[in-house]
């Protein structure tokens, strides 16, 4: 956790195989989704933290593309494998951060770890860097079905989820470690507005995509054709 000036601590990002610390202008407050209570804070990054996650995309580039894909597939079979492991420790934060009830929160659990091990492959996307980014109606299945089928197909990612919902994604990142996945390949940034602004306009990442809300897909999508970046709305 990153100290924040005051209330309670921050997340920090996942770059480079590990926690990043950075010092972020601003913080947008997560608060229990069912009692009010304070969480945790998500730092609002933007260009210089996404310019990081880009180079250790790009330089972990190399090495995961020429990874045999039945390694790259093992390696994602891992890491489901290991979401199954904690899957009552996942549950409880997408309970925490989306008020979901129980049995809803593990079923999004079970659906992450069925787009972790799927065969969906996103074949046009060998040897890229994605900004991948998605709202927090489903931050943890959105995120695996997002990021899988990426990494299949032997791209990378830099990942943004919601500023409502960073400690999902954040245990999912740091759990892809743990599991394996080469440094680099799987990078997390945390922000708002400045940060998609960001992911669209670094010249390190290949094309963005976006899962969520229409009107918000909208405004990615305006910021991506502003830039010029090759852009996708998802489901």
């Amino acid at each position: 956790m990153m100290l924040s000036p005051d209330g309670p601590p921050a997340l920090p990002l996942w770059i480079h195989g590990r926690a990043f610390l950075t010092m972020a202008p601003a913080f947008y407050e997560v608060r229990h989704a069912v009692t009010g209570a304070p969480l945790r804070r998500t730092p609002l990054c933007g260009a210089t933290e996404v310019a990081e996650a880009a180079r250790a995309a790009r330089a972990a580039l190399p090495a995961w593309q020429g990874l045999a894909a039945e390694q790259r597939a093992a390696l994602l079979e891992a890491w489901a494998a290991g979401l199954a492991r904690y899957a009552a420790h996942f549950a409880q934060l997408v309970r925490e951060e989306t008020g979901k009830a129980e049995a809803e929160a593990s079923a999004e659990v079970e659906a992450a770890q069925a787009a972790l091990a799927s065969l969906a492959c996103s074949c046009e996307d060998a040897g890229r860097v994605l900004g991948l980014a998605w709202d927090d109606r489903a931050p943890l299945a959105t995120a695996a079905a997002l990021l899988a089928p990426v990494l299949r197909a032997g791209g990378c990612a830099v990942l943004k989820p919601s500023p409502r919902t960073p400690g999902v994604a954040y245990a999912l990142v740091e759990l892809s470690g743990r599991v394996g996945l080469p440094a680099g390949v799987v990078n997390l940034v945390q922000g708002d507005t400045a940060a998609l602004e960001a992911l669209c306009a670094e010249p390190g990442i290949d094309r963005v995509a976006f899962s969520g809300r229409a009107e918000l897909a909208a405004q990615v999508a305006a910021m991506a054709a502003h830039s010029g970046k090759p852009f996708a709305a998802l489901a």
